[in-house]
């Protein structure tokens, strides 16, 4: 804030009020907005049916205003509350995700800008050590899909026997996880639909014979998002899938031949899509090499063409290079990974050779 020149910095964005604060909230029409002064005690405002909650939850000093409803007789609604906070003639930051209606009413000359953002990408030690177990809870949940998955099952009853068994495992060591910002998935895209990635399966869709099957394990863990997942088989492998599945598993080689810190995140993505491309795949390409884990399964940074930053020690990434050909299948493997001072560390472990990814 120093250094932007900036009088007051406001978050509104749940997942950044989360990271500095543990308080976490859902949007809805009764918003919590957090205002940071360069001097002083942080304020919250909040309506007065959570001030309780994010008392409880919220592990720094705040200093509470609370609005009694809203909407609210004239005077008395949180904006009414919210202008009185922050002078006319001082710079204020808001968050780009910050929406136009509380950012229209907020006092001072405004400038979009992500400081929580930015702060989040490099992890500290104790948020490392949360990834680590994170990353504990779904390496056995995807043990446990891979045991399980046979043909002929159903996506919810995989669903069912995998999340349970990484939200017990969860509950069992942190009995107090906030299960605002704890969630489990554990699927598998069977080869009918597995090119789609993003795809919403039906919840009654079979596993099938051969594959390319691709599993899709993640959680968040009282606050930590991390993920695996893996290409595998049932029973046998198709003779068209070989040669895409080797191809997948080159150029994940290849990315990890880059990960470590000072290489530029764009670079990679270039290097791992003419890889593909050079190998008669680049059609079937449909989305970047990885992106950033922490807070949520989904943030900076990112190993994609056009994000020109380097590799930095301590952030924490996916890598997941991908094949997505229909008709046949999809082809990805996915681990979260931690960039060290000279290289990387893999947090979450599968098998990843062809071989032992026929499931018999």
């Amino acid at each position: 804030m120093h250094k932007e020149g900036l009088d007051y910095y406001i978050s509104f964005n749940p997942v950044n009020i989360y990271y500095l604060t543990n308080f976490a909230n859902k949007v809805h029409e009764r918003p919590f907005i957090l205002i940071i002064a360069t001097e002083g005690i942080p304020k919250m405002l909040v309506p007065l049916l959570e001030k309780g909650h994010v008392e409880t939850r919220s592990r720094c000093e705040l200093e509470f205003i609370s609005y009694y409803e809203f909407p609210a007789p004239e005077g008395q609604n949180w904006y009414d509350h919210y202008r009185n906070l922050i002078e006319d003639d001082v710079k204020v930051g808001i968050e780009s995700a910050m929406p136009a209606g509380i950012a229209e009413k907020t006092p001072g000359k405004k400038i979009i800008i992500d400081i929580i953002d930015e702060v989040r990408i490099i992890k500290t030690e104790y948020e490392i050590g949360r990834t680590v177990h994170a990353c504990r809870v779904v390496n056995k949940g995807h043990k446990k899909l891979l045991k399980i998955c046979k043909p002929k099952m159903l996506e919810f009853a995989l669903y069912q026997e995998v999340t349970n068994t990484m939200t017990t495992k969860i509950v069992t060591d942190i009995p107090n996880a906030n299960f605002i910002m704890t969630n489990t998935a554990g699927a598998v895209w069977p080869p009918s639909f597995s090119h789609e990635p993003h795809i919403v399966p039906n919840i009654f869709a079979e596993m099938e014979e051969g594959g390319p099957h691709v599993s899709i394990v993640s959680a968040q863990v009282d606050g930590y998002g991390v993920e695996i997942e893996r290409t595998f088989f049932l029973g046998y492998v198709p003779e068209k899938a070989k040669e895409p599945f080797e191809v997948m598993f080159g150029a994940r080689a290849l990315a990890y031949d880059f990960v470590k810190p000072g290489v530029i995140m764009s670079e990679i993505d270039k290097k791992v899509r003419k890889f593909i491309t050079d190998r008669g795949y680049g059609d079937y390409i449909i989305h970047r090499t990885g992106h950033g884990l922490g807070i949520t399964g989904h943030e900076a940074p990112y190993i994609a063409e056009g994000y020109d930053r380097k590799l930095k020690p301590n952030m924490v990434i996916s890598i997941e290079p991908g094949i997505y050909i229909p008709g046949l299948g999809g082809f990805r493997h996915s681990d979260t990974v931690l960039i060290t001072e000279d290289g990387y560390l893999k947090l979450t472990k599968a098998p990843e050779k062809l071989e032992d990814l026929i499931i018999e």
